[in-house]
């Protein structure tokens, strides 16, 4: 592909995120307001504007990484119940996945080639499906990350669907869980939400501390 097509196709891509900054900060809509109320309000209460509503809400979520997982999955829990939120929410996260996915393997893959999806390029190339399905389970890498690799990697789209569906069927169980465990005990001890609080901050930590130990190991 020559520069001209690949600097158009960069710059389409980029005006297309500027877009939905854009109608984000229009809407005054902020991660913060990512709650069940401010959903039901901006809907009406209308159910079929909220399914949409957290399917763009879970898209978002697949191309940046500024929305939390757990609040998407949590407000999902809050409006639809257990099982049916974390259904729908898995449903999405795939759906939201599929769509990065085909958008960089189609239209912008050689805007989004560099040292570290490259690199990650190569281990998808190599282990496919498994490497896609520790991705979604482990959280070791950035689910963006994920798409935009995938999408530059020849993994076929049948394994990329399927390792994405299950893995994030798995760990959305988890998170699904642990929100929920946490709407239980805010609403019969507020203490019980924030010891849950302090020891997933613990865990969060360590899992950094440890991530950041093993990458200066490998630097050296």
């Amino acid at each position: 592909m020559n520069k001209r097509k690949l600097i158009f196709r960069g710059v389409g891509y980029l005006a297309c995120i500027l877009l939905l900054f854009l109608l984000l900060k229009q809407s005054g809509f902020t991660v913060t307001d990512l709650t069940p109320e401010t959903i039901r309000t901006i809907a009406h209460n209308n159910i079929v504007l909220i399914l949409l509503i957290m399917l763009v809400i879970m898209i978002l979520q697949n191309l940046f990484t500024f929305i939390p997982l757990i609040l998407v999955i949590t407000a999902n829990i809050t409006l639809f119940g257990f099982w049916k939120g974390y259904l729908y929410g898995c449903f999405c996260s795939v759906i939201g996945s599929t769509l990065i996915f085909l958008s960089i393997r189609y239209l912008f893959q050689d805007a989004f080639s560099n040292s570290v999806t490259k690199k990650y390029q190569e281990k998808i190339e190599e282990k496919g499906f498994i490497f896609v399905l520790l991705g979604r389970i482990l959280p070791f890498m950035p689910t963006n990350l994920i798409n935009f690799a995938s999408g530059l990697s020849n993994i076929k789209i049948s394994h990329f669907v399927m390792a994405t569906s299950v893995g994030n069927m798995i760990y959305g169980l988890v998170l699904a869980s642990a929100s929920f465990s946490i709407l239980l005990a805010s609403t019969h001890n507020p203490l019980n939400l924030l010891i849950i609080a302090l020891i997933v901050i613990t865990v969060v930590l360590l899992l950094r501390f440890k991530k950041k130990s093993k990458y200066n190991e490998q630097k050296a």
